[in-house]
């Protein structure tokens, strides 16, 4: 099947690195969350309609040369219920330069309004119970420090298999 232009979307996210991610996976699983094999991430941008992938690449590479590695720090559950079924660690520190980084993608090749307002986030569990909702939210939760250092430029071609195209170091 050819793809027609335009027709992939781009993600791209702080990844979360082991053994958070493992440990991620394996609550996310456990909990019966159908989500459970996306790796854990932090989303920067989601969904936009990619046109030209050379065009997004060098708008990606440029943006995140120019972003210095930042430390997030990552606490307490909150939720986007009732919008979403999402249960997510919030970034308590860092928060700030993921909004900064955000914006800053979504210029050139990226320029669209986003879906939903930004909100830097870890997603603990997405689209189990409400009861398991609230068990998730209401479990204390030990603060992760993360150090972000790179993103991961993610295409999809609309089936939700997102496929990783690049990993892009922070800072020069």
């Amino acid at each position: 099947m050819t793809q027609a232009s335009g027709s992939e979307r781009v993600g791209i996210v702080v990844p979360i690195p082991e053994p958070h991610a493992a440990e991620l996976l394996a609550e996310r699983a456990a909990v019966g969350d159908p989500h459970a094999d996306v790796a854990p991430h932090l989303t920067l941008v989601t969904g936009v309609q990619v046109g030209d992938w050379n065009e997004v690449m060098e708008h990606v590479t440029a943006v995140a040369a120019a972003t210095e590695p930042f430390r997030l720090l990552l606490g307490d559950a909150d939720t986007f219920r009732p919008v979403t079924p999402v249960v997510y660690a919030a970034v308590t520190e860092g928060a700030q330069a993921c909004v900064e980084l955000h914006r800053a993608l979504l210029q050139g090749p990226l320029t669209g309004p986003p879906a939903y307002p930004y909100v830097p986030h870890l997603t603990l569990a997405h689209g189990v119970d409400e009861a398991t909702l609230d068990r998730i939210q209401a479990a204390p939760r030990e603060s992760w420090e993360l150090h972000a250092d790179r993103i991961a430029v993610y295409g999809d071609l609309g089936d939700d298999a997102w496929q990783l195209r690049a990993l892009v170091p922070l800072g020069g």
